[in-house]
């Protein structure tokens, strides 16, 4: 007989994810706009360092993965800011459920909405700066790995600087140095790739860092969002 504390747990984990993918689904116009900007700031490099294919190849991997991280801070604000407005979040505080659960449900539901896009356009943002087609696999298994991070470090950011007005630009300053680390391992599988060297271990240090963050994370997450909103 199943227990129906986790049935219930289950049910509210899949109604805050639905109402948050819903809330996306309806502002669709922001979730293009992190897209837009991968395939703007992708397609000047082309034209700032000139058609040679070598050069071209030997940063693509870089170019692609600095984007997509890059493009995905454009959202990273609004990651909780609706139901700060509306007052959900509070609401959510009081639930009976973990808050932890629920905050990661969230980020789950804003990763699916801003980097999930990103993953899907990478091959092309790869094309346009001729990447070599090995090499692609090994782009799309590190973003699977590093965008998932920066949403769960995010989340913790956002919910230290909740309630702030224009706190954009601080989660930019606070956010960078810790994405320092993910790009280095990042790239360094890239590099590696197309090379023709292994390069299982850096994407290794990225899914412990991942696995690591994925349970830490959404309870750094709950006590700073509790911090933030009681002060």
């Amino acid at each position: 007989m199943a227990d129906p504390r986790r049935s219930g747990l289950g049910h509210a984990c899949m109604a805050v994810l639905r109402r948050d993918l819903t809330l996306a689904w309806r502002q669709r116009g922001d979730m293009a706009l992190p897209v837009l900007y991968a395939l703007i700031v992708t397609s000047l490099f082309p034209f700032a360092l000139g058609p040679e294919d070598a050069l071209l190849r030997r940063i693509a991997g870089g170019v692609v993965l600095v984007t997509v991280l890059l493009a995905m801070l454009l959202a990273l604000d609004a990651m909780f800011r609706s139901d700060i407005e509306d007052g959900s979040l509070e609401q959510l505080m009081l639930a009976p459920q973990p808050l932890a659960l629920m905050l990661g449900m969230k980020i789950l539901a804003h990763w699916l909405a801003t980097a999930v896009p990103l993953i899907v356009i990478a091959p092309l943002l790869a094309g346009m700066l001729h990447l070599p087609t090995p090499v692609i696999p090994v782009l799309l298994l590190a973003l699977l790995l590093a965008t998932p991070l920066l949403s769960l470090l995010g989340g913790v950011l956002v919910a230290l600087t909740a309630g702030t007005r224009r706190s954009g630009m601080l989660l930019a300053l606070m956010l960078l140095p810790l994405c320092v680390p993910v790009v280095i391992f990042a790239a360094g599988a890239l590099a590696a790739a197309q090379e023709g060297l292994p390069w299982i271990a850096p994407i290794a240090w990225l899914g412990a860092a991942f696995a690591l963050t994925v349970v830490l994370a959404p309870l750094a997450c709950a006590a700073a969002l509790r911090i933030a909103l009681d002060s």
